[in-house]
């Protein structure tokens, strides 16, 4: 008998043993780890042009832009080279830009369609315009991510290297699904906030399109469509939060856009499966300096594309940028 306890109480400790060095590093590499979705990748694939919606454009020239620059330039705080696509203004002087920062599997050929809705309002003449391929996006280099948690080290490191090199202070992040999380992590991240302030660095606006609103629901709800039980996903969130200095609660927007109330405009669908229009909602109940613009039916990140939308899309970015 006490061999068969003594044989029990090993497997046991064998099964507690796999579950926490190889289930949970598993379930948390699925937060973390996405593929790369590269220049070739997107360019290569008919399908992922249409989705991207970029039709035969390949760079901000094809929308009239042909004095853009392609620069590289580092995050703030690990080392990891990013590249991006800098767009200057129409007019001499202008010391405010526009950042477009996009999403998980994406890249900036997907935000770069944006250009036309800058060209064809007057926009250009107010902004210069920043697109970055954020870590493991495009032509940046491979890394983990952390659903927005570092693309904010990310953007951090562009208006840094956008004041040195181009003389720029004052910034709009325009964001979409996970990055519009990291525009919000961006401006309310105490170390990034600090860093900011000391080198003189201003966000003025935020616009988050079809954004990642709270990554724990968010995630939550995933799972459960996966079929993960509920005790693991609490686990593997538990040792994620540790991934991210424990600040995974604070990565939501009933925090973030009222922690430093940015007037915000928030664009998004609820046809939208990957960031459900519920949680967005019950997120921004209340906020005061957040204006919503629901299209129904629209899916994630798709609101521009769609033909009966674009117009009133392009209109609430319009008004929103020339208040």
């Amino acid at each position: 008998m006490k061999k068969f306890f003594k044989i029990m109480i090993i497997g046991l400790l064998l099964v507690i043993a796999a579950f926490y060095f190889l289930v949970l590093p598993y379930t948390v590499k699925l937060i973390t780890d996405y593929d790369r979705y590269t220049f070739d990748y997107v360019l290569s694939d008919t399908a992922m042009i249409t989705k991207f919606g970029i039709g035969e454009n390949r760079d901000p020239a094809d929308y009239g832009y042909p004095n853009f620059k392609e620069v590289d330039f580092q995050t703030l705080a690990d080392g990891i080279n990013l590249n991006g696509w800098y767009v200057p203004a129409s007019k001499e002087g202008i010391t405010k830009t526009l950042m477009i920062n996009h999403g998980r599997t994406s890249n900036r050929l997907k935000t770069m369609k944006y250009l036309a809705l800058v060209k064809e309002t007057g926009l250009d003449s107010r902004y210069n315009v920043f697109i970055p391929d954020l870590r493991n996006s495009g032509k940046s280099d491979d890394a983990e991510t952390a659903l927005g948690y570092e693309f904010a080290e990310d953007i951090t490191g562009a208006m840094k290297m956008l004041k040195d090199n181009y003389g720029q202070n004052e910034f709009v992040l325009w964001g979409f699904s996970m990055g519009a999380m990291a525009s919000a992590i961006t401006v309310n991240r105490p170390d990034l906030v600090e860093f900011a302030q000391n080198e003189g660095l201003k966000v003025d606006k935020l616009i988050l399109d079809s954004p990642l609103s709270n990554i724990y629901a968010t995630t939550k709800a995933e799972s459960e469509n996966m079929g993960i039980p509920g005790f693991i996903f609490d686990m593997s969130f538990n040792k994620f939060d540790h991934v991210i200095d424990d600040w995974g609660d604070n990565m939501k927007f009933s925090y973030l856009l009222n922690h430093n109330p940015l007037p915000t405009l928030i664009l998004y669908g609820n046809g939208d499966s990957t960031t459900p229009a519920s949680i967005l909602e019950d997120e921004i109940m209340g906020l005061n300096n957040v204006r919503a613009e629901l299209f129904e039916g629209a899916d994630h990140v798709q609101l521009y594309t769609r033909p009966e939308y674009k117009d009133r899309y392009t209109q609430a970015v319009n008004n929103f940028l020339r208040k």
